[in-house]
């Protein structure tokens, strides 16, 4: 039975010393990847579309409810409910349509963000692959890889060939 154990913790120590381990940064590998500011500009810049879109309506509902402080002393109590009542039904409606933009935009932003991460996962598979790496790590500030040998680091030579790879499209 010892030997037997003893064969089993050869033969995994000897497998261990031929398996090849690398890691990635992935804070730094997105921060820098190309597509990733791209995806960036586009959401800013639909983001500052859709505030404008909703300035232009918002407007002027601003100026109905200035009108009405001007005016609601003058007006009967009856008319003064009737307004707003119809000012709070407008501005739940702005409302709703402010939190409709901002979940657009969330979800185009998880659509994008995943179709990115499934690029940089079959990239780095591919990667490893033709590098003969059996296991990459994914590392984020102080997560999981505590420390690592800096030849162990393949973040920069994956993200200079995504980059390439981005370029091209």
């Amino acid at each position: 039975m010892k030997k037997l154990i003893l064969l089993a913790f050869v033969i995994v120590f000897a497998s261990c010393n031929q398996t090849k381990i690398a890691y990635i940064n992935v804070e730094d590998l997105m921060k820098d990847y190309d597509a990733t500011k791209a995806l960036e500009e586009t959401l800013k810049g639909k983001q500052e579309e859709m505030a404008k879109e909703l300035d232009s309506v918002s407007a002027p509902f601003q100026l109905k409810v200035q009108e009405y402080y001007q005016k609601a002393q003058k007006m009967s109590a009856q008319k003064r409910a009737e307004t707003e009542q119809a000012l709070q039904q407008e501005q739940q409606a702005l409302q709703a349509r402010q939190q409709q933009a901002g979940q657009l935009l969330q979800q185009e932003n998880q659509k994008l963000s995943e179709a990115i991460t499934k690029k940089v996962d079959s990239f780095v598979s591919d990667y490893a692959k033709a590098n003969g790496l059996n296991l990459v790590l994914g590392t984020s500030g102080n997560g999981t890889v505590m420390y690592g040998d800096d030849n162990l680091n393949v973040t920069s030579a994956i993200l200079e060939i995504l980059n390439k790879d981005f370029s091209k499209e």
